[in-house]
């Protein structure tokens, strides 16, 4: 009996011992990022092209001018995450795109110069960053 106190009493100091021991220090705290605490970010830009070949603003734009100046949104929306991944040095992805045609005229007489209609583009992109793997 007195070997299994003496074993038990044993048992329990090195599981005292074990569950006393400090966690090893970590590193030094990584730089703040701007990717804190979520890993991913979200840039959202609106991109403008005008509708070109119309003399009134009243006018209907064709469907020949309408897919021109959408493709030149598209372009841009494009082009917006290579700038993306320089500035930031992040993989770009772009989430969403809406694009529609803005009639913004309505032929009143006025202090303002007529606006010819456009296309408009609203793009979100994600951020994330760049894994340091092979």
């Amino acid at each position: 009996m007195r070997s299994f106190v003496v074993a038990a009493y044993a048992a329990l100091t090195l599981i005292a011992t074990a569950s006393a021991q400090m966690p090893s220090p970590r590193g030094p705290e990584p730089a703040p990022s701007a990717f804190d605490p979520d890993p991913i970010i979200q840039i959202t830009t609106t991109f403008r092209a005008r509708i070109e070949g119309l003399a009134d603003p009243r006018a209907v734009p064709s469907p020949t001018a309408q897919d021109t100046a959408r493709r030149a949104v598209y372009n841009m929306a494009a082009n917006e995450c290579t700038v993306l991944i320089e500035i930031w040095r992040a993989e770009c992805r772009l989430n969403s795109l809406s694009v529609y045609m803005a009639l913004v005229n309505t032929g009143e007489p006025g202090p303002e110069p007529p606006q010819f209609p456009s296309m408009i583009g609203t793009a979100v992109f994600e951020l994330k960053p760049r894994s340091s793997g092979p």
